[in-house]
């Protein structure tokens, strides 16, 4: 790797307060999170919702209306 890559990993490990193992494990996991594919209850139950989109059977709200509802005033 690139010296000033790993001088910059370092400092910002370093920033972190972690080593920089730590840090570029941190990273991998970040970037992998970032990868992963939703799981199938995730893609079934936005599936089902998208459905329900395209079929006009969802209910939208105003802003004020949520609000109203919540006690909330502007």
């Amino acid at each position: 790797m690139d010296e000033a890559v790993i001088s910059t990993l370092e400092a910002e490990a370093k920033r972190q307060n972690r080593s920089l193992k730590n840090y570029l494990e941190f990273l991998a996991m970040e970037q992998a999170k970032k990868l992963e594919v939703p799981s199938k209850e995730y893609t079934d139950m936005m599936d089902d919702l998208l459905s329900k989109f395209d079929k006009d059977e969802i209910e939208f709200s105003t802003i004020e209306d949520v609000m109203s509802r919540n006690g909330i005033s502007d």
